[in-house]
Parts: C-alpha cells; structure tokens; sequence
C-alpha cells in the first residue's frame, strides 16, 4: 500500500486512549425468476425432490459455502428447510428442499456427500456459519467425504449474498409464502473476551478511505494488503462514498497482524450502548477491543452509520507507525445481518 493511501488514512485518525487489544449477486431478473418457478413447482410436489445445481461464468473454488435452516414458506402446513450450497465464488450454487422430518444430521450428510459426487468441482473445506444448527451440519459435515476439511465461520460472503437474493427474489412469489416466518437477524449479547495480552497495541483510530479505493482501478488490491484479505465487493456500491475502518498502530503489529490472519476475522463492531469496540471472529467468538472515551463513542457511531451506508463494509488496518509505507495487514470486511 502506498504513503499516499497511508496519510490518507492517518489524516481522519483520532489516537486512542484506552486500547485494549461479503460475490455480489449474479444473474438476471429473468433468470431468478425462472429458478423461483422450478423450485415452487419442486416443493409443492414430491415429498423429496432432487435438487436443483447450477454453474454460472467464472472459476469454482474449492470452497464451499453451506446452509440449511427453514424459510419464510408453508408447504402443506410445515415450514419449508432447504439446503443451500455455493462456491466461495458464487459461481457453483445448489439448492434442495428437504422435508421438515427428514432434517437431521444423517439425511443431511447423505445430500451434501450427493452434491460432491456431481459437483464440476471438488469442495477441499466446507464452511457453515448458522450457529443455531451448528450440532447437526457439524456432525452432519465430519467425514462426510475424504479431504474435506469443515470450517465453522460467518466469512460466507458468496452464500450471504445468494441468500438475499432469495429472500427478495424467490420466496416472496412462492406459495406459502409468510414474511413473518423470517428469521430475525441473531442478536448477542454474550460478554466479549479481552484481547489477548500479548496483542495489546498501544493507539487505534477510527479512519476513513474513498471507497473507490477498493473498486476495479483503486489502489487497494491483494498485492499491498499484507498477511490481509479482501471479501467481495457488493454490487452498486457508490464509488464516491467514504469506506469507514479502524487504523492500528502498534510496536507489536507483526504479532497482531498475523493473529488476525489466523483469526478468521468477521467484522468489528462498535456497541455503542456499552462504549465497547468489539473485534468478531470465527463463528461466535468476541473481544473486546476497545473501552471508548466520550470522543471515540461519537467517532463509533460515525463508523456505524457509514458501514451501514456502505451495505455493511468497513476495513481493519495495522501498521507499526503512521511513517509506513506499507500496512502490515489490510482486511476488507462485510457485516450483515443474516
């Protein structure tokens, strides 16, 4: 990353004082209509219907992302459930609907072991990220065939936005069809952890970029992130808008850069209720990073608002001084609220 975008980024900083240390849908309305049709058309029939795999342009990645809960559909007086996978990509997709007496960790494992043996490509690691359903799809998903690894993880930007696309798309014009059967967005309000000691920084700030920075012909791209990651950029976001992020600066950014890689970073969140800067990782995992002043609780929401503006996204960036020509690690991130 260049000093150019560094002082970009240290121009809006504000130094802390109490540290502690998302694909965009694919296809057409026509398309998604024509899938919605089928589908209706499935599930209104045979009591298990084979599913339905499609594979648009672009590269498969080997890994996949995975769901199966209900949705906001009757079918002869039972919710619907479906079985939901995609590609890291958003490029691979299957989807099948299961009988609400058949959702159980052997009928579900025998389906995805189905899916892999006609998949145009081989899953190396399944991700999930539904907490409520973690016990089954996590028995469901060991060994369910040789070499794929499992990952518990909210990271399922691909199935995230295939999701959506569904619930605006195709369930609305199903049969059955019930709005309030949506399932709320999960709300927790488990403590968060502390930060590890050893990570402990020594400033943060609540910064801003362009958020053309991280379109096609930005600046920001997988070669200048560091030990960092980029998650897909949704589609139609306001290129003149401000991308909101955390900036830190530590002595021990190596130490934390490198943390984070292996952390599965999420999102961060600012609770502005508690005055808590919280970092959220793996499936369900929280720190706290952060205790805020008076000024940083009003910065917070400032970040709020914008990743909000933003369909979610923000960024988490760690340099050891605001001197740096490079970022030790750049983590583009998405919240949502599935």
């Amino acid at each position: 990353m260049s000093r150019a975008l560094i002082a970009v980024l240290v121009v809006f900083a504000a130094p802390a004082r109490a540290f502690l240390g998302g694909r965009a849908a694919r296809g057409s309305p026509a398309l998604l209509r024509s899938t919605r049709d089928s589908f209706s058309a499935e599930a209104a029939g045979a009591s298990a219907p084979a599913g339905e795999m499609t594979v648009g342009e672009g590269v498969i990645s080997n890994v996949w992302e995975l769901d199966c809960y209900s949705r906001p559909v009757t079918v002869a007086g039972k919710k619907l459930w479906e079985l939901v996978i995609t590609d890291a990509n958003g490029v691979f997709r299957y989807v099948e609907p299961i009988p609400a007496n058949k959702v159980n960790s052997r009928e579900v494992k025998t389906r995805i072991a189905a899916v892999i043996d006609e998949a145009p490509v081989r899953p190396k690691q399944i991700k999930f990220f539904r907490r409520a359903m973690f016990n089954m799809l996590n028995i469901a998903l060991t060994d369910v065939a040789t070499g794929v690894a499992v990952k518990p993880s909210r990271t399922t930007h691909a199935l995230y936005t295939w999701l959506e696309e569904r619930e605006k798309y195709v369930y609305p014009e199903m049969r059955g069809y019930k709005k309030q059967l949506a399932a709320a967005p999960l709300l927790d309000i488990n403590t968060p952890e502390k930060m590890p000691d050893a990570l402990r920084g020594e400033r943060f700030a609540f910064v801003t970029l362009p958020a053309s920075e991280i379109l096609p012909g930005g600046d920001i791209d997988g070669s200048n992130i560091g030990v960092g990651s980029l998650c897909p950029v949704p589609e139609g976001l306001n290129p003149d808008g401000m991308l909101p992020g955390i900036l830190f600066i530590t002595s021990r950014a190596d130490n934390l850069a490198m943390w984070l890689a292996g952390s599965d970073l999420s999102f961060v969140k600012v609770d502005l209720k508690r005055r808590e800067l919280v970092m959220e990782v793996g499936l369900s995992t929280r720190y706290l990073t952060a205790k805020l002043t008076d000024e940083q609780r009003i910065e917070g929401q400032a970040f709020e608002a914008g990743k909000a503006r933003l369909k979610g996204l923000h960024f988490i960036g760690v340099q050891t001084s605001e001197e740096d020509d490079d970022v030790k690690g750049f983590w583009l991130c998405r919240e949502m609220s599935i």
